[in-house]
């Protein structure tokens, strides 16, 4: 009698992943890539920052990558699904507007924050999930940073890119407004 229950709690065990997977995957939704940069940041770790199109509602994201945890300063990047999405708009005109608006915060002095709508989430960003993110402008010796950051608690959820690979995204965005004219 313990062999047909074993078994069904292992048949259960094995499928619960399968259920919990399917479900992620009827939320997300098709997502196109528009411009992408990569930078290698620590040892094997690849940073990608990209902006996005959203097929089932026509916006537009700009996806900072992987956001690390821990405190304003130190970040430990080890989450391979959460994504922080900073919102566009709804038309690729809106979205290259966002995008000029939040580049001249690379001007700005060390430390000044601002605040834009984004979310963190995994797979898809969402509408419904908007929160306010601070950018924080930061100076290297030789280069400028946005941070974009969330907080969760105690923790600090943020990802940061470059003012070089951020100029990088608004050209392409702006290439593919030539090459597609009526989107």
């Amino acid at each position: 009698m313990k062999s047909p229950k074993l078994f069904l709690i292992s048949l259960l065990v094995a499928a619960f992943p399968l259920l919990s997977s399917a479900q992620i995957l009827k939320k997300a939704s098709q997502r196109t890539e528009i411009a992408s940069v990569e930078s290698e940041t620590t040892g094997d770790w690849v940073s990608v920052q990209s902006v996005l199109r959203m097929e089932d509602d026509g916006s537009y994201w700009l996806s900072l990558g992987h956001a690390g945890i821990g405190s304003d300063i130190l970040q430990i990047e080890f989450d391979p699904v959460t994504e922080l999405f900073i919102s566009l708009g709804n038309s690729l005109d809106e979205a290259i507007e966002t995008m000029k608006e939040i580049q001249t915060l690379f001007k700005e002095p060390r430390l000044s924050t601002s605040l834009v709508q984004g979310c963190l989430t995994a797979i898809s960003p969402d509408k419904e999930s908007l929160e306010e993110v601070t950018v924080t402008s930061r100076k290297l010796l030789t280069s400028r940073l946005l941070s974009f950051s969330v907080e969760r608690g105690e923790m600090v959820r943020s990802a940061s890119i470059s003012k070089s690979e951020f100029g990088s995204l608004l050209m392409g965005l702006k290439v593919h407004k030539k090459l597609h004219p009526k989107e």
